[in-house]
């Protein structure tokens, strides 16, 4: 009886394997680009509005993907998945007006995230890796910014040594989308070699993915410099005309990047842009500003909210757009003088009132 017994829960578990697992050892949700994510959460009303919304950190930048409603102290959400990405979760309470968010990472896998409703933010997620892995990269800031308080080290050096860990992290944890992500966030602060060596340890899946594009792109692609001639720009307007920076050779230009989640972007839309466009407009003087936006509802709005007339365009590739690595953009708004010889003169960092309206003045005044 024993012996059958045993015989009976082998069976059983061998059928589990193999419905979770196909012989190549992939989960049947890796297998078929699926996941499934149930939550149990305890304190969790019934019919509370429950959204999963995939997350855009770089580009500021969210979608709802799909919602249901509380029930018995759960939720569910299964579907298709590309790729590995993060997403939030939000249960919104609307007669307590009420929001609980937890961030998580969503893979081809089963998962189950288990906590308590009062301290939803902090629910444990179980059947992701990433997700674990995500939590122990933020926790190094959480350790240091605790060092500081404690007087344990000094808040001159934080930042450094904070980047410092952050790198030595990620390489020590190649090859996955979250790795990937963060280290995006380093392209500028080290060196080329070793751009290329975290680039060569990724698979081919990763190096074709966007953030894996543009890390090469970052490497790879031509920057400019200031004193040389600009590197040409293929781009679209609202109306979906094809627009060429090379159009307006010949003209000085102001060439600004800017994003409709940019403060200082719509400040300098609104107050300086057609303050110059007006000084200027017996000269030949073209203003082209170029979103970096990913959403063209995003961009359309900003447009109109801040009432561009002038030259706009875009990809629509935000921050990783090959534009921006080709001019080296790091902050909102960056505006490039060029002259009339398509040469770049001058580099603008953020909006300072008059910055640029005086170097203007200056090379208008050469020209009497």
């Amino acid at each position: 009886m024993i012996k059958n017994m045993k015989k009976i829960i082998l069976l059983i578990c061998l059928i589990v394997v193999n419905y979770s697992y196909s012989q190549d050892g992939k989960s049947n949700y890796q297998k078929n680009n699926s996941f499934k994510l149930t939550a149990s959460i305890q304190n969790l009303e019934d019919s509370l509005w429950v959204g999963l919304t995939k997350m855009d950190r770089r580009n500021f930048y969210s979608e709802i993907i799909d919602s249901t409603m509380s029930i018995n102290g759960s939720f569910k959400f299964q579907g298709k998945l590309i790729s590995p990405s993060e997403y939030m979760i939000d249960i919104i309470d609307y007669e307590k007006r009420e929001i609980k968010r937890l961030y998580l990472w969503l893979e081809n896998s089963e998962i189950t995230i288990i906590g308590n409703y009062n301290d939803f933010e902090n629910a444990q997620v179980h059947g992701s890796r990433l997700t674990t892995l995500s939590k122990d990269y933020e926790n190094i800031a959480e350790l240091y910014r605790n060092q500081i308080k404690r007087g344990e080290i000094n808040s001159n050096n934080y930042k450094k040594k904070l980047n410092k860990k952050r790198v030595d992290f990620l390489f020590k944890n190649l090859n996955n989308s979250v790795s990937l992500a963060n280290f995006l966030y380093f392209t500028d602060n080290v060196s080329k070699d070793s751009l290329q060596l975290f680039y060569s340890k990724l698979d081919e899946k990763l190096k074709n993915s966007k953030n894996g594009i543009t890390l090469k792109n970052s490497f790879e692609i031509e920057k400019i410099k200031i004193g040389n001639p600009f590197i040409d720009i293929e781009a679209k307007d609202l109306e979906g005309n094809i627009v060429k920076l090379s159009d307006f050779k010949g003209r000085v230009i102001v060439l600004d990047f800017w994003a409709y989640w940019c403060h200082f972007c719509h400040e300098q839309n609104q107050e300086e842009f057609p303050r110059i466009k007006e000084k200027y407009k017996n000269e030949d003087f073209t203003i082209i500003s170029y979103s970096v936006d990913v959403d063209k509802k995003d961009w359309e709005k900003s447009t109109k909210a801040d009432r561009i007339d002038w030259i706009n365009i875009s990809n629509l590739g935000g921050i990783s757009d090959k534009v921006v690595t080709q001019y080296g953009v790091q902050g909102y708004p960056t505006s490039f003088i060029i002259d009339k010889d398509g040469t770049v003169l001058k580099q603008i960092n953020g909006y300072v009132h008059n910055v640029l309206e005086t170097e203007l003045d200056k090379i208008f005044s050469r020209e009497e």
